[in-house]
């Protein structure tokens, strides 16, 4: 699985988690989404993602556009 390292860049992380809080969404309502779709992540390991602890997978991030209604392209913006 291809993942995405953010270790000397969180901007990732950051904007998922403003993409979240734009929605309302609480990080167990984007796990339960995501685990509905079939990626299998623990609140802890996908809060882990949002603070740029954890690097995400390139699936995670395509089944994030598709939860928050956005472009794989807002993952990268600054």
């Amino acid at each position: 699985m291809e993942r995405i390292n953010q270790r000397t860049n969180h901007l990732i992380g950051t904007n998922i988690k403003n993409l979240r809080l734009k929605k309302g969404l609480r990080n167990k309502d984007i796990v339960t989404q995501l685990q509905l779709q079939g990626i299998d992540i623990s609140t802890g390991t996908y809060s882990k993602v949002e603070t740029g602890l954890n690097n995400p997978s390139v699936d995670l991030l395509i089944a994030l556009t598709d939860i928050l209604s956005c472009d794989y392209n807002a993952f990268f913006q600054q």
